[in-house]
């Protein structure tokens, strides 16, 4: 028996930056939904959003259209929980709208397979720390724990670590760890040979804003010259860095904290602490750049980390604006000021989110390594 497939498209706010990240999510769920629709391990694809006027707009789409409560604040546990129940199937299948833009049918295929042939409590994800999707046979286990699955990042580490579940991802990769969370990981994916066809167009309807451009470019450069000196900030995993030293020639500095912030909850209990934050409030954003440029030729900065730890959280506008390098965008004072250090300073600095310093980097790679392969 097949299994139901529970794909959440959630809001963005009206800012053009938002509006285009929520364009691309929304480009690579129509990939996705033609992934998944060619799998017979796959009965129903049902849309869970707050958004009904996308059921007109994507009326080709093969789902079933589950709209969200109106009356009900969402609770991203207690929602997967409801649908868990209401459609019920040997196992299903969770994805955040987005979340695997370059995920191949020919892996998602046989962890399906894989999930409906296991018996015993058995779940395959990307990534064990902070999931995106989640294929799994362990309804219940979730219904039982909705308090404790706040976002969809935790879905993973609460099943593996509390639960005691054999909890599986699949190898680090872009395909595996890219996500389209914030404007960088589109600065990233842009250039990736394996966009598949709906994100591809919509990239080339709508391209990435021109400002932070040049800095990717040269950032791909620069990964490509050995000798090149490359910085690392914020939730770097140790499998990304192998990648990055496996595959270039380039001498790495990691400042590597707070992984793990958002799933664990630390980040909502202000429970996150940051030394570089201390050392950048301490210098300011201009010297703070000024001396990573005495050391590096190309800064990749998870922001995230910084803002938690000051117990800063800007709207998604200027989050957005901080990651496309528009600091006359941000009402925020010191992402405002952080940001146009970031643009002022004598070598490149990408900015964003977790996917900065993870997706984004393999995604970075691999473009490189087809292009140097021919």
């Amino acid at each position: 028996m097949p299994l139901n497939t529970f794909i959440f498209i959630g809001p963005e706010g009206p800012s053009p930056l938002e509006q285009w990240v929520l364009g691309a999510r929304l480009a690579a769920t129509a990939d996705l939904v033609a992934q998944l629709s060619a799998c017979s391990e796959v009965a129903k694809i049902i849309i869970a959003t707050p958004l009904p006027e996308l059921k007109a707009r994507y009326a080709d789409w093969p789902v079933t259209w589950d709209f969200d409560s109106e009356s009900e604040t969402f609770h991203f546990g207690g929602r997967l929980a409801q649908l868990t129940a209401a459609y019920i199937s040997p196992a299903f299948a969770y994805f955040g709208a987005g979340c695997a833009p370059l995920l191949a049918q020919t892996q998602i295929q046989p962890a399906l397979a894989e999930t409906l042939a296991t018996k015993a409590p058995f779940s395959i994800t990307n990534n064990l720390l902070s999931s995106d999707w989640l294929i799994s046979n362990c309804a219940a286990e979730i219904q039982a724990r909705i308090e404790r699955l706040g976002r969809d990042n935790m879905l993973a580490p609460v099943l593996k670590y509390e639960a005691n579940l054999d909890v599986r991802a699949l190898p680090a990769s872009a395909a595996t760890r890219a996500d389209i969370d914030t404007p960088a990981d589109l600065f990233a994916l842009a250039h990736h040979p394996h966009l598949p066809q709906h994100l591809r167009a919509y990239l080339d309807e709508n391209p990435a804003p021109e400002k932070m451009q040049a800095n990717w470019q040269a950032a791909r450069r620069l990964l490509a010259m050995p000798g090149s000196r490359i910085t690392l900030i914020g939730r770097v995993s140790a499998a990304a860095l192998s990648f990055l030293e496996a595959r270039t020639r380039c001498w790495t500095r990691v400042f590597s904290e707070e992984r793990g912030m958002t799933a664990s909850g630390r980040q909502a209990q202000g429970n996150v602490h940051s030394l570089v934050a201390r050392h950048l409030r301490n210098i300011g954003p201009t010297n703070f750049f000024a001396e990573l440029a005495e050391m590096t030729d190309l800064v990749i900065f998870d922001t995230r980390v910084i803002l938690a730890s000051m117990n800063l959280w800007p709207s998604a506008a200027d989050r957005y604006a901080s990651d496309a390098g528009q600091p006359e965008l941000i009402a925020d004072e010191f992402l405002r000021a952080l940001t146009q250090a970031a643009m002022n300073a004598p070598m490149p600095v990408l900015l964003g989110g977790h996917g900065v310093v993870t997706g984004d980097v393999y995604a970075l790679l691999e473009a490189g390594l087809k292009r140097a392969n021919g």
